[in-house]
This record gives structure tokens, C-alpha cells and sequence, in this order.
């Protein structure tokens, strides 16, 4: 979803196995319900997977699965140019790129964060300018929880939500999981946001 910050509008992007890319306008109908509009197609390339809009600064980003993480505009009637904001050739993003987020902070800083289902880890971009590599990490095991592995879909939030979660939380898919030394059902890994910011050498 992107909500445009020039015209107030709100969009949906919705991508395909093929490479393929819809965006939507959304609308308020009549009866209560949302109608959409198709306002622009585009292709990727191969596959396609994760995709995220920063609602600030207007911009879109792209998984293409075995290549690399696309930035495009997001507002439908501005050019189409795009840019890799980097491929699979670097040795911390191999193939199986899959989902993406964005954590906002202050006067558009900020971080775009992906799930680089090949390695295991997670791959940290600055928000704004050319979208600096910062770093990678991983969810390991901890207190008796399993860590995250191929994961699929991830989130994060900004928001003080309660005691165990003052700076947010960032959440992922975990696609192996055991419990009691056992394979069990996929489910979710939470991490406070803080422990992930202090496991670099500059927070």
C-alpha cells in the first residue's frame, strides 16, 4: 500500500510470479465498500516477491528474487526510471530475495530492510539518498526460542508499543521451526527493535 503525500491519494501495488506490476488507486465507493483503479502496469523483470512503498519520500522498492532489490517512483504519472539499490554480485545478498520493509524515523531517515532468504539474514539500507548498505544480521536462538530461517515476509514498527517493545519491533516469517528438538509448524520470530540496533558497532 502507498499513501501519496503530493495528492493524498492511496494505492496498492500488486506484483506477480512473472515479473509483472499493477498499481491501484483506491477509491471509496458508494455503497461503503473500496473500488480501484488500474493506474499503471509495468514489468520487473523475472520474479518478483517482496515490495514496500515509503509513504514519505514517494519512493518504491522491488524484490526481483534472483537479481536484485529495485527503487522506483512511486507516484503513477512520474517517470519510470528506476535504479538497483544492489544485486545479487554482492556477497551479503545472495539469490531468494523475499520481503521488505521500512523503518521510519525522523526528517526522512530511516532504514529499508530485506530478507535475504539465501543466507539466512537480514540486509539493512539507509532510507534516504542513494539507499547505503549499513549492515546485515540475523535472528539466532535465544532463551530457548529457535531463530529465523527461510523467511518469506517480514515487518517492522517504529511505535513504543508496551514494556517488552519502547522502540517497536521487528517481525519475520520463520519457514523452519522446532520445538522441543522437533520440526514443527512456520511461525513468527519478534525482536525488539532495540537489540537489533545495538548489534551494530554505531547504533
Amino acid at each position: 500500500l502507498y499513501k501519496s503525500a503530493v495528492s493524498d491519494k492511496f494505492y496498492a501495488f500488486i506484483n506477480s510470479k512473472n515479473g509483472d506490476v499493477e498499481q491501484w488507486e483506491l477509491l471509496a465507493a458508494s455503497n461503503q465498500t473500496i473500488d480501484a483503479e488500474l493506474v499503471r502496469t509495468f514489468k520487473v523483470g523475472l520474479q518478483t516477491e517482496g515490495c514496500v512503498a515509503d509513504d514519505e519520500l514517494g519512493y518504491f522498492y522491488i524484490g526481483e528474487e534472483t537479481f536484485g532489490i529495485w527503487k522506483y517512483f512511486a507516484e503513477p504519472n512520474y517517470p519510470m526510471d528506476r535504479k538497483l539499490v544492489a544485486d545479487t554480485t554482492e556477497p551479503y545478498l545472495a539469490q531468494d530475495i523475499e520481503g521488505l520493509t521500512i523503518y521510519y524515523a525522523e526528517k526522512g531517515k530511516g532504514y529499508l530492510i530485506a530478507s535475504v532468504q539465501g543466507l539466512n539474514t537480514y540486509a539493512i539500507y539507509e532510507r534516504s539518498g542513494k539507499n547505503k548498505f549499513v549492515g546485515c544480521f540475523n535472528i539466532s536462538e535465544s532463551a530457548g526460542i529457535d531463530g529465523a530461517e527461510e523467511t518469506d515476509g517480514i515487518d517492522v514498527i517504529n511505535l513504543a508499543l508496551d514494556a517488552r517493545f519502547p522502540n517497536g519491533f521487528f517481525i519475520a516469517q520463520d519457514g523452519y521451526n522446532q520445538y522441543d528438538g522437533k520440526d514443527t509448524t512456520q511461525n513468527f520470530k519478534i525482536v525488539p527493535w532495540e537489540n537489533i540496533a545495538k548489534a551494530f558497532a554505531k547504533p
